[in-house]
């Protein structure tokens, strides 16, 4: 039998009342509370029994002290006196017990208790949800401007179509949470200005259960999304980036805690631990980065490979829909290919590349295939076909460029439609074939005979 226990304690700071009736309650069951992490809460095993808990609150109070305050000396001493055991504290939030039967309340003065738990908030609390709140208003606002000027920016990612709601969750949650706080202290602040004591805040814990519930399976419909389109490596990254997350919690606390044992000041001990943080960060963050970018957890693993000229080629080359030798009836000596799936579970893309060389002779083909849902077809057909403007700053010049698209025959390529761009004017070596289910951008560095253009139709509306 476990002789401790942990458990998520989904409480807020400003809560004491709820803290010491739940504290109470599990005393009463035979545990007893330890101490306090960032999400979980340690329990010892005891013999069940009838503890009173009281809580108090210390402004200046911190976890990066490098031990108790004048001020929390000065309370634990004199809650000593009154008969209260220190058990841990929680920020700011001060706890502790006592198994009289009747214990000497650690506080009488509401007015002086409303004011410790106001600014013990101001330091811990609030600062830091209201710029939350801020930030993830403006990152919302972002994205709708995006959604409503550029639809397709945003349904064509899964990133995007999974971080604008969570935005959303994010600002609703902090924007309840901080409006419950500042109605719980103006309802405290009159009460007390009548004499009366603090206001219960209410059970506040179910914005916190609400705002997992639909985290955890938005999150789901997340990795799905990768998985449905054959995607491992992104849905592995962001599971990894998580652990490495919570492992970083871990560990910075760890280093606060060991700097504080070593007694460590408050600034030296902010310090460092902030210096892990930015160590860890490139270290964690960074390997992990490293391994995605050189396992080609995003753009496919293209196997084996050997330099010749300055370049990478495949020794095995992957299968193709369409290739150069397709095209040409040649073969050659060297190749590098790529196919990689690309867009979202909406709009979802496949993108070819293939390098050839024998020789001097060099030849390339590259081609996107997407293949919107019904009903972004048309959607998609226009944002594929509109014109565009790229642009380029040097010092003091400015170069633009403009690109448009012409239609052209499509019954040679087999398609409904077809355009060929241009750029200034001026025809490149682009194409765009819409077919009733696809839309495909097709690039070749020469000009095609009506037979080639046949196989690439036929090739590429079947892929």
């Amino acid at each position: 039998m476990r002789d401790t226990k942990y458990r998520v304690e989904n409480l807020v700071l400003y809560d004491y009342k709820r803290v010491e009736q739940h504290l109470s309650a599990m005393a009463a069951k035979g545990w007893r509370l330890e101490s306090i992490g960032a999400r979980l809460w340690k329990y010892r095993r005891a013999e069940p029994a009838n503890v009173h808990y009281a809580v108090a609150y210390i402004q200046d109070a911190s976890q990066f002290n490098p031990g108790p305050t004048e001020r929390q000396q000065t309370l634990e001493e004199l809650c000593a006196a009154a008969g209260w055991t220190k058990v841990t504290d929680w920020f700011q939030m001060q706890i502790y017990c006592s198994e009289a039967e009747e214990p000497v309340p650690l506080e009488t003065e509401e007015s002086v208790r409303l004011e410790a738990v106001h600014r013990s908030m101001k330091r811990n609390f609030l600062p830091a949800n209201i710029l939350f709140l801020l930030f993830s208003l403006v990152m919302l606002g972002l994205f709708i401007r995006t959604l409503i000027v550029d639809p397709l920016h945003i349904l064509e990612n899964n990133g995007g179509l999974f971080l604008g709601p969570l935005w959303l969750l994010l600002a609703a949650v902090l924007l309840v949470s901080l409006a419950h706080y500042w109605l719980w202290y103006r309802r405290s602040a009159r009460s007390v200005a009548q004499g009366g004591a603090c206001a219960a805040p209410g059970d506040i814990r179910w914005v916190d259960w609400a705002g997992w519930a639909l985290l955890i399976p938005w999150t789901a419909l997340y990795l799905l999304a990768y998985l449905v389109q054959g995607l491992p490596g992104p849905a592995v990254y962001f599971v990894l980036h998580m652990l490495i997350i919570c492992l970083m919690i871990l560990l910075l606390r760890r280093t606060t805690a060991l700097l504080r044992r070593m007694k460590a000041s408050f600034g030296l001990n902010l310090v460092l631990t902030l210096l892990a943080d930015v160590v860890l960060a490139a270290v964690l963050v960074g390997g992990l980065n490293f391994a995605a970018i050189k396992g080609g957890w995003f753009n496919g693993d293209r196997g084996e490979t050997y330099i010749y000229q300055g370049q990478e080629w495949d020794v095995s080359p992957m299968d193709l829909p369409l290739t150069v030798s397709d095209l040409t009836g040649e073969t050659y000596s060297h190749i590098s290919r790529q196919d990689t799936s690309a867009g979202s579970v909406l709009l979802p893309r496949r993108v070819c590349r293939e390098h050839v060389m024998e020789g001097t002779v060099r030849r390339g083909v590259r081609y996107e295939i997407t293949k919107p849902r019904g009903w972004l077809y048309d959607m998609a057909v226009r944002n594929a076909a509109s014109s565009r403007e790229e642009t380029f700053s040097y010092q003091t010049a400015r170069f633009s460029w403009l690109y448009t698209w012409e239609e052209v025959p499509a019954a040679p390529w087999g398609a409904e439609r077809a355009y060929r761009e241009l750029c200034d004017g001026e025809f490149t070596d682009t194409v765009l074939l819409i077919f009733s289910d696809r839309l495909v951008e097709f690039e070749y560095s020469s000009d095609l005979t009506p037979e080639q253009m046949a196989l690439v139709g036929e090739r590429v509306k079947n892929a």
